[in-house]
C-alpha cells in the first residue's frame, strides 16, 4: 500500500545499513520524522542527496519516505528524539554506547534491535562506565522486524515483514510504558517479557555457528553451497543438543519456551520431526541462500561473542550447565582467536551475581 509522508514526532535511528535504512523508510512512511545516523560520510551524503528512502516489496507500506536529516554527527541525530532505534550488529553495541553516552537525555528511550542476547545489560553498563548518568529506559527485540536489502543506498527491498516480535524493557517493570509509546508507532513489538525472553529466543545463536563450524572444509575449499538446504542430519543432530541447552536455561529461569523445531514450523512452510527434516523442507524460505566463502563470517564472529557467549553466561549465573554451547565457543575460538571476548560474566559484571539477583536485575532494575 503506498502511503504520503505526514511528518510526526522525531525518532532516531542509528546506523543507515540494510535495516536502519528499511525502518527510515516505514517510520516516515507511518508518518514520523526521521533522523539517521551512520559513520560512513559517502552513506549519509547520499541520502541527503537523496532525502528518504525509497521502500519496496513485502512491507505494509511502500513508497518514499522523507528522512529529516542524515548525519555522521549522533548529537544531531539524537537531540529532540524521545526513542532511538539502534539498528545495527551487536559486534558495534559497545562502541555505539560509548559514542551516544555524552548526548543521552532524561527520558529517551533506546531500543537494541535486534538486541542478539543482554544486549541491553552490555549498554546499561557501558553507559555507567562512561559516567553517563541520563534517566532512560533501554530495550531489546529479539529479531528484526524486516527480512530486507539495500540494492542501493536510498533503496531498499523487503522480502518479508514479522507481524510479531518478542521485546522487553531493562528492567522489564517499564513495558507498558515503551509499550504505550511503541503502540502506534510499531505495534509489532510485544513488549510483554524481559530481556531473558528475548535472549533465548535468539534463535541466530542456534542456527549459525554450529552449522558454520561443520561446513568448514566447504568453506576453505571455497564450495558452492546452500547454507540451509545442504544442512545435514549430523549438523541437525548437533543443533538440537544446543537448542536442548537453549530450553534447560529456559526452564531454569522459570520459563516456557518452545522448541527450534517447533518455532520453525510455526515460522515457515515446513514439516518434520527434527532439524534436520524442517530446515530441508522449508523450501520457499530458503532456496538461494548461499553459504559463507570465509570463516570470517558473522555467523561466528558476532553470533558467537554476542550470543553463544551470553547464554553460556546466562548458564553460569543460573547454575545450568551448558557443554555442548561452550564446545562451539571452543572449537571456534581456536580456529578465529581474534574473535571478540565478548558477553562473559566478567565483561556483563554479573561476577558472585546469583541466578535471584540477576531476575531481580532484569525484571526490577
Amino acid at each position: 500500500m503506498e502511503r504520503s509522508i505526514i511528518m510526526g514526532k522525531p525518532m532516531a535511528i542509528i546506523g543507515a545499513g540494510n535495516g536502519g535504512q528499511a525502518f527510515a523508510g516505514y517510520l516516515s512512511l507511518h508518518g514520523r520524522t526521521v533522523k539517521i545516523f551512520d559513520v560512513v560520510q559517502n552513506t549519509v551524503d547520499k541520502l541527503t542527496k537523496l532525502g528518504g528512502v525509497v521502500l519496496e516489496g513485502h512491507s505494509d507500506v511502500t513508497g518514499f519516505g522523507k528522512i529529516e536529516l542524515a548525519s555522521t554527527d549522533i548529537g544531531k541525530v539524537m537531540e529532540g528524539c524521545e526513542i532511538i532505534l539502534v539498528v545495527l550488529p551487536s559486534i558495534y553495541h559497545k562502541d555505539m554506547a560509548k559514542k551516544m553516552a555524552p548526548h543521552l537525555k532524561d527520558g529517551q528511550i533506546v531500543v537494541l534491535n535486534p538486541n542478539a542476547s543482554l544486549g541491553p545489560v552490555e549498554f546499561k553498563n557501558t553507559l555507567k562506565e562512561c559516567g553517563c548518568t541520563a534517566d532512560i529506559i533501554i530495550a531489546g527485540t529479539s529479531t528484526l522486524l524486516f527480512a530486507c536489502r539495500a540494492i542501493e543506498v536510498g533503496r531498499v527491498e523487503v522480502s518479508g515483514q514479522k507481524a510479531s516480535l518478542s521485546a522487553a524493557a531493562y528492567p522489564s517493570k517499564y513495558n507498558d510504558l515503551v509499550a504505550e509509546k511503541f503502540a502506534d508507532i510499531l505495534p509489532q513489538f510485544n513488549f510483554r517479557d524481559d530481556i531473558l525472553r528475548v535472549s533465548l529466543d535468539n534463535l541466530n545463536a542456534m542456527m549459525h555457528p554450529a552449522p558454520t563450524l561443520l561446513y568448514t572444509a566447504k568453506i576453505e575449499h571455497e564450495e558452492d553451497f546452500q547454507y540451509y538446504l545442504d544442512f545435514t542430519p549430523s549438523q541437525g543432530a548437533l543443533v538440537e543438543a544446543l537448542d536442548a541447552e537453549r530450553m534447560a536455561l529456559g526452564k531454569a529461569y522459570g520459563l516456557e519456551l518452545r522448541t527450534l523445531v517447533d518455532e520453525y514450523k510455526n515460522t515457515y512452510e515446513t514439516s518434520g520431526n527434527n532439524m534436520y527434516e524442517v530446515i530441508t523442507n522449508a523450501i520457499s524460505a530458503y532456496t538461494g541462500i548461499k553459504g559463507q566463502k570465509t570463516m570470517r563470517t558473522r555467523y561466528l564472529m558476532e553470533d558467537i561473542p554476542y550470543s553463544l557467549v551470553a547464554l553460556q553466561t546466562m548458564g553460569q549465573v543460573a547454575g545450568v550447565p551448558t557443554p555442548c554451547i561452550s564446545a562451539v565457543i571452543t572449537v571456534a575460538r581456536a580456529i578465529i582467536p581474534e574473535m571478540d571476548e565478548g558477553r562473559t560474566r566478567k565483561n556483563l559484571g554479573l561476577e558472585g551475581v546469583d541466578k535471584e539477583a540477576f531476575e531481580a536485575m532484569c525484571r526490577e532494575g
